[in-house]
């Protein structure tokens, strides 16, 4: 069930309840309550999403770096093998800088764009949280402003009576 469900839910359950004098409200407690666990049990797969668009950046900019690296070997080992001073020995030289500029300049291409990536994700994480976070708060506020003011509600549900003048 999506987060926004949640709230949904959670919102109508507030408005179905029953209206009391002087603008209380009597809400089902136990539906608020497994609305709530079930809004927190929803958020952990976003976190875990996040998580794994971190985990697929560091693969990318890993094999990023490792085709780098072998490109950067094959460039040298080229290198290595031209011994002579001649026009040969220098257009191997030009290519072999070449190719390791190349292989440079796809390896920051290639981590730029990661980064670019998991930021939009993690944007879109943060936003999303933020809304299920500001609907959290003011499902809270709705509930306290509709609790009665001669009694108060326990975390557990239950209602605690203030003692009687009698």
């Amino acid at each position: 069930m999506s987060v926004y469900r949640v709230i949904d839910k959670l919102e109508n359950t507030i408005k179905e309840g029953f209206w009391l004098p002087f603008g209380g409200r009597i809400v089902n407690a136990d539906r608020v309550l497994d609305l709530v666990e079930k809004l927190r049990s929803t958020l952990p797969d976003d976190v875990s999403r996040a998580k794994q668009v971190t985990r697929d950046r560091d693969r990318l900019l890993e094999q990023a770096k490792e085709e780098a690296q072998t490109l950067i070997q094959q460039a040298n080992e080229t290198k290595a093998k031209v011994t002579s001073d001649s026009e040969l020995t220098q257009a191997a030289q030009r290519q072999a800088d070449a190719i390791i500029a190349a292989a440079e300049t796809r390896a920051r291409d290639i981590q730029h764009g990661a980064d670019e990536y998991a930021d939009q994700v993690l944007s879109s994480l943060d936003t999303s949280l933020a809304k299920a976070l500001a609907a959290v708060q003011k499902g809270r506020q709705a509930l306290a402003a509709s609790a009665p003011t001669s009694s108060a509600v326990r975390p557990n549900g239950s209602k605690m009576r203030e003692p009687s003048s009698l």
